[in-house]
């Protein structure tokens, strides 16, 4: 599951296996896996755990089924130092998290909105020391999914985002340019938001870096601030409902990403002094009964096909 070595196909068909047979009693026994987010032996590890299965669209769909560790990993976000291992590893899970629906809710809720402004901006304090390139990008992007939920926008306005925004829209990383962006354009479609951007001079902020994009060429950051500016020139009867939902299901939650999953190595590497292939023996199907292993073979192929079912929009 960690070792970026391994075929990535062998890695998504052993994080499908943990769902499948609910390694972490997800279904099964609902109360372990925020046990184990708790034991301070071993969160670290289930943190690791957590943050690699939410890598894939499957493992996502497995974890929040049960939303109480979600109120769990965000107690561990919010206590641990910024960019401790914990604090790594807590960050990467929500922010993937924070692309369905539930989990964005649970997060807005419990107050992550505003622990990440305060990361974010550098301030508040609950937030216990200075953001690195890590926290900044992968804050940013949590933000900008939090963002597209109603109750998530009017978080932002009432934590004044807008600052937070402004001191980060031309930072030298294009990844949180982009979380930066796609967040303003969330939050332009509310009219008092629009109305206080405008006296704030966000509007010739833009037109400054649209200038400057163009004159570097960068396409991409050009089309972006052209998007914000139509959508700040809108006025209160254009544009869409302002209080419409922005991704009202998780239909569209099919990233897979775990090709390019960097973290795990730092928890999920080798922690006994012994190879994958050593620890994994006494669980391999030659270990089983023939009997057995065809029985899990055949649970493992009709859970592979119901997840495929479940991700395919019907035309209809």
């Amino acid at each position: 599951l960690a070792s970026a070595e391994a075929p990535v196909a062998h890695r998504r068909g052993f994080l499908a296996a943990m769902a499948c047979f609910d390694v972490l009693g997800v279904r099964a026994r609902p109360q372990t896996l925020p046990e184990l987010l708790r034991d301070p032996s071993l969160a670290e590890l289930a943190l690791g755990i957590l943050a690699v299965l939410a890598c894939e669209a499957i493992g996502r769909m497995y974890i929040v089924a049960n939303l109480a560790c979600v109120e769990a990993v965000v107690g561990i976000l919010k206590s641990q130092p910024l960019d401790s291992s914990m604090h790594i590893q807590a960050l990467a899970a929500m922010q993937r998290l924070s692309l369905r629906r539930a989990p964005q809710d649970r997060m807005i809720a419990l107050g992550l909105v505003e622990w990440v402004l305060g990361c974010l901006g550098w301030q508040g304090e609950a937030i216990h020391g200075t953001p690195s390139e890590f926290s900044l990008e992968f804050g940013s992007a949590m933000l900008m999914n939090l963002a597209l939920r109603t109750a998530g926008k009017r978080r932002c306005l009432q934590c004044d985002a807008l600052s937070v925004l402004l001191n980060l829209m031309e930072h030298w990383n294009p990844q949180i340019r982009t979380h930066v962006n796609g967040t303003f354009y969330s939050l332009l479609s509310l009219p008092n938001f629009r109305e206080v951007a405008r006296s704030r001079g966000l509007e010739g902020v833009l037109k400054s870096i649209h200038k400057q994009a163009a004159s570097l060429g960068d396409e991409v950051s050009r089309r972006q601030i052209e998007y914000l500016l139509e959508q700040l020139a809108l006025t209160d009867g254009d544009g869409p409902d302002a209080g419409a939902e922005s991704g009202e299901d998780d239909d569209d939650d099919d990233e897979n990403f775990l090709e390019e999953e960097e973290l795990a190595g730092l928890l999920l590497g080798d922690r006994g002094g012994r190879s994958a292939e050593e620890a994994l023996c006494g669980f391999s199907l030659s270990a089983s009964t023939p009997g057995t292993a065809e029985a899990q073979f055949r649970e493992f192929r009709a859970f592979l096909a119901e997840a495929f079912r479940a991700a395919v929009v019907d035309p209809a």
